[in-house]
Formats: C-alpha cells, sequence, structure tokens
C-alpha cells in the first residue's frame, strides 16, 4: 500500500535517505555520477561513474563525426551537411515537450492523479512531476526510461526510412540521448537501491523540494 506524505514523515516507520530544492537537482546528478566529492569517497568508484560519463560522449561523437564524414564524402556536400546538423538542434526543441508529456503519461499509468510541467533554470532542466504523490524508485524507474525508448525506437525508424537525412537523425538521437542523462540516473539509482523499499515525492508546488525515504526493515 502506497503511504502518504505525512506517513513518510511522522509514522516512523521511514527514514529520510536525502532532500533538497528542485533547484539542485543538478547537483544531486552530478553527484550520482560521479563527478562532485562526497564526504568520504571512495576514489574508484568516484572516478568509474566520470570516466563512463567521458567515454559515452566520446563514443557518442564519434559515431556522429563518422556520419559527417560519410555524408561529405557522398554527393550531399557540405551545405547538406551544415543544414542538417541546424535543422537536428531545431527539431530538439520540439522533441523536449513531447518528451515530457510521454514521462506524464507514465506518471498516470502508475496512478499519478495530477500531473504537472516545470523547469528549473538554475539546474537548466524541464520536468514532469505529480505534486506529493510517493512513488516507489521502480516506478520512477519506468517513468524515466519511458520517453528514452520510445523516442530513440522513432527515430531509429526514421532513419531507416529515410536513410538521406542520416545526419538529422543522427544528430537529433545523439542530442536526446544527451539529454537523457538525468532519466538515466535515476534508473541507475533504483538499481542500486532495488533491494531497500524507497520512495520518493516532490513538492514542486509548495517547498520545491524533493524528499527520498527508505521503508525501515
Amino acid at each position: 500500500m502506497r503511504p502518504t506524505v505525512e506517513q513518510l514523515h511522522t509514522s516512523g516507520q521511514y527514514i529520510l535517505l536525502e532532500s533538497f530544492k528542485i533547484d539542485e537537482m543538478s547537483q544531486f546528478l552530478m553527484r550520482e555520477l560521479g563527478m562532485v566529492k562526497k564526504p568520504n569517497p571512495e576514489p574508484q568508484k568516484q572516478r568509474t561513474g566520470s570516466w563512463i560519463f567521458l567515454v559515452g560522449l566520446t563514443l557518442a561523437g564519434g559515431a556522429f563525426g563518422y556520419a559527417g564524414g560519410k555524408l561529405l564524402k557522398g554527393n550531399a556536400g557540405v551545405d547538406s551537411f551544415l543544414w542538417q546538423v541546424g535543422a537536428g538542434v531545431l527539431a530538439l526543441f520540439l522533441l523536449l515537450p513531447i518528451h515530457e508529456f510521454i514521462h506524464g503519461l507514465a506518471f498516470k499509468r502508475i496512478g499519478a492523479p495530477n500531473v504537472g510541467y516545470g523547469y528549473s533554470l538554475r539546474s537548466m532542466m524541464v520536468y514532469a512531476y505529480c505534486q506529493k504523490f510517493p512513488t516507489t524508485m521502480r516506478e520512477v524507474a519506468f517513468v524515466a526510461v519511458l520517453p528514452f525508448v520510445l523516442i530513440t525506437a522513432g527515430l531509429i525508424t526514421a532513419w531507416i526510412v529515410w536513410p538521406t537525412y542520416g545526419v538529422f537523425w543522427a544528430m537529433l538521437l545523439l542530442m536526446h540521448t544527451s539529454g537523457c542523462i538525468g532519466d538515466f540516473v535515476l534508473i541507475n539509482y533504483y538499481i542500486k537501491t532495488r533491494h531497500r523499499r524507497v520512495y520518493t515525492y516532490d513538492d514542486v508546488e509548495g517547498e520545491r523540494m524533493t524528499y527520498f525515504f527508505e521503508e525501515r526493515g
């Protein structure tokens, strides 16, 4: 049975793991990526997240460069390459609300009564949220992964159907995947805590806080 916000704070059955302002979400993400030092860091573990992140960007950049080189080598020319890159950047702004709308649908799927959308200039992000609706980390992982799965599948399908615009699809796929880093961090947080019962909720319309609680064993 899903606990209420009041039960999380006052029942004594749950331990507050951490809380932070919505505008500080980027610090939480950086920490989980291993790019911010913890009070008692474990050097090897701390470096692992950073290296994975950097290697991922390098591979993505290499793939994009390869696609661009193939296009330039063919008959499309420099103008077509630059046009597709520019169009990919612009298309990302159209894809962003679709991404968040899918998050909203996922929240509805797990039973959230109300879904809202917001943004944080400090963290440079937009987000979907369900006000004061405690969710398990498994549910959070489902909400987080759904836009990536659906949009990635759509972009790859479009790339196969219209290969002439390969740079456009590659650019859009690369930027969208990079923008999903926050979602990947939440999925990883679920994986780390999957053997525990962890709940989280957002109070965006009041305190603008995010809370994580663990059920006592």
